[in-house]
This record gives C-alpha cells, structure tokens and sequence, in this order.
C-alpha cells in the first residue's frame, strides 16, 4: 500500500510508548522492547473504521482495485470485488487485523514503507499465508534499511480461554518463527518479494530494491517482532521472558497494545460485510 492510503493514519491512534525492562532477578535482557498503547478512537473515529478503511490495500494489489473502476464496467461489482478475498471466519478475522495494525504502526510510527501485502496471496478466504509477514524499507541516499516483520496477535482473555499472558502462546511462537527465518534459504520469500512489489515506488527506488533483493539479500536487514494484544493482558513476566529469551535472529520487539482486539475486527470487517449484504 503507498503512502497517504486512506482517512487518517495509525499514527493518530498511538498513545504512550515506554521502553520495558526485565525485571525478574537474574534475567538478562538480550534486545530491546518497547509498549505502544493504540487508543480506541481519534476526533471520534473509531480505530475499527480507521482498519476498515485500510483492509481492501491489504488483500488486493491497488492496481487491480483501479483497474476494476477506470474499465468502466459495473461500479457496484467493483466495490463488493474489493471485499471479495476478506475472511469471512471470525478467527482469521482477528489475526489479519492484527498484521494490519502490525503494519501501519511500522510504517506510521517506524518511517518505514511496506514491500508487499501478504494477505494479497492468500489462495482462499480463510485462509494464511505461513511465510514472513512482512518486509519494509527505509528508503535512503546511499543504502536502503530493511525491516522483516513478525507479529503475532492474541484475542486473549475469552470465556474459553481465561488467562492473561502470553509467554507460552504468541511469544513462544514469535521466538520459533524467527528461529526458523534465520536458517530458511530466502530465495523463496525474496523472489516472492521482487514479483509482487508494491506499485508505489519510482523506477529508481524499485530497481534499488530489485538489486538489494538479489540472493543473498541486502546487507541492512533486521528482524522485527511485533504482538498486538489486549490492555488486560500486560503483565511483567511476559515482558521478561520476550526481552530475555535466546533467539538465533537478532531482533527488536514492539507490543502494542489494544482495549479490545476482536472488537476492532469485528467492527472493521462487519462494516465490509454489511455492505456486502447490502449490495450483493
């Protein structure tokens, strides 16, 4: 998705950020991390609006979108298209607003610009795609800073599942995931990558990073892990054991909090599928 996509900004939702801490005796952090509270609303625009305006960007590339309208064929199938590959579970629904929260603050709180949408290749509705999930560039006079993007969401508490915290769930998995990447042969995901460039950089930014993407990949690569969860669920032992825990890939980390996760999806996809109904 370029640049200026959309009413507003994520950057208008994001609230207090502080650095964290260990604060278990003995434990030794080995990376950064820093809590971002994402607030609820802004000049009262909710933040599930603010993600229903972003969610066509995420699982269709703009240029079929424009390509639907300026063709001048049927408008009203041009809208419900937009909304065609969008998940209709409840699940996937609330981890795929999670990566696009995980996403815009990367790139409206980080600076950075956004490579490719991996919700573009899913195959079917319900679906996800189980490669990284997402690579992001700075771009620079001399060299391009690289960012790859883990997040992990957690609709945690539910009736279900009662338990606030998240050291043996999405944390976990985080630090499996990027111990994975850092062995992985990336030709795959970096020919993926090239093949599916976003449409929004000039031909010189887009042969730079054609170049930088060649095997064995640019040299100002980092790992960035991201979790989106609940405000109920901070706890410091969470924190203590993603700031210490040993991964093979060096990475930074970023938990950005939300009052209510399944709430935000829920909102941000019933306004697509009540239009859908509306129209269809």
């Amino acid at each position: 998705m370029g640049e200026g996509c959309g009413l507003g900004r994520l950057k208008n939702y994001i609230g207090q950020a502080l650095g964290l801490k260990v604060t278990a005796a003995g434990l030794v952090a080995v990376r950064g991390g820093t809590r971002a509270i994402i607030r609820d609303e802004h000049r009262g625009y909710s933040l599930g609006r603010y993600v229903a305006g972003q969610l066509p960007h995420h699982y269709r590339a703009a240029e079929g979108i424009a390509s639907d309208f300026l063709r001048g064929h049927s408008a009203l199938e041009a809208v419900l298209a937009m909304a065609a590959s969008m998940p209709t579970s409840t699940s996937f629904q609330n981890s795929h607003c999670g990566e696009i929260i995980a996403a815009h603050f990367v790139e409206d709180h980080l600076g950075f610009r956004r490579l490719y949408s991996k919700l573009t290749m899913l195959t079917a509705e319900n679906t996800n795609a189980h490669k990284m999930d997402g690579l992001f560039v700075k771009i620079g006079a001399l060299e391009n800073e690289y960012l790859f993007v883990e997040a992990k969401s957690s609709i945690l508490p539910t009736e279900a599942t009662p338990h606030k915290s998240h050291r043996s769930g999405i944390l976990k998995q985080m630090i499996s995931s990027l111990d994975g990447y850092s062995s992985d042969d990336p030709r795959f995901e970096l020919a993926r990558i090239r093949d599916n460039l976003e449409t929004s950089f000039s031909k010189d930014e887009a042969n730079r990073i054609h170049a930088d993407l060649i095997p064995p990949g640019p040299d100002n690569l980092k790992f960035l892990g991201v979790s989106v969860t609940n405000s109920v669920t901070v706890n410091e032992k969470d924190d203590d054991f993603i700031l210490s825990e040993a991964c093979l890939a060096p990475f930074d980390y970023y938990a950005l909090v939300v009052t209510d996760l399944s709430a935000v999806a829920a909102e941000s996809y019933g306004i697509w599928a009540a239009g859908r109904k509306a129209m269809g």
